[in-house]
C-alpha cells in the first residue's frame, strides 16, 4: 500500500514539473530583466554567471537562504542516518 502512495505522488510531482516547464517561456532575453545598466564603465556580463550572482543576491535572497537550511538539514539528517550505533 505504501509504494501505491509513493507512485501516485512521484506521478503527481512529475506532472506538476511537465507542466510547469512547458508553459515556461524559454525564449532569448533582449534586455536584461530587471533593467539594469551598468555604470559608466562597466559592462554587463557576458556569460550568465553574473546575472545568476546578481538575482540569486538581489531578488532571490530569501529564497536562497531557505534552500541553505534545507540542504543543511539534509546535510545533518544524513550524518544523523550513516552514524554507527553503539553495540
Amino acid at each position: 500500500m505504501a509504494k501505491f502512495k509513493l507512485i501516485i505522488l512521484t506521478l503527481a510531482f512529475l506532472a506538476a514539473l511537465v507542466a510547469s516547464l512547458s508553459v515556461t517561456d524559454w525564449g532569448p532575453v533582449t534586455e536584461h530583466p530587471l533593467g539594469y545598466v551598468p555604470s559608466e564603465g562597466m559592462r554587463l556580463p557576458e556569460s550568465g554567471v553574473g546575472d545568476i550572482g546578481f538575482e540569486i543576491f538581489t531578488i532571490y535572497v530569501f529564497s536562497f537562504e531557505i534552500l541553505a537550511l534545507v540542504l543543511t538539514a539534509a546535510l545533518v539528517g544524513a550524518i544523523w542516518v550513516a552514524r554507527k550505533e553503539d553495540a
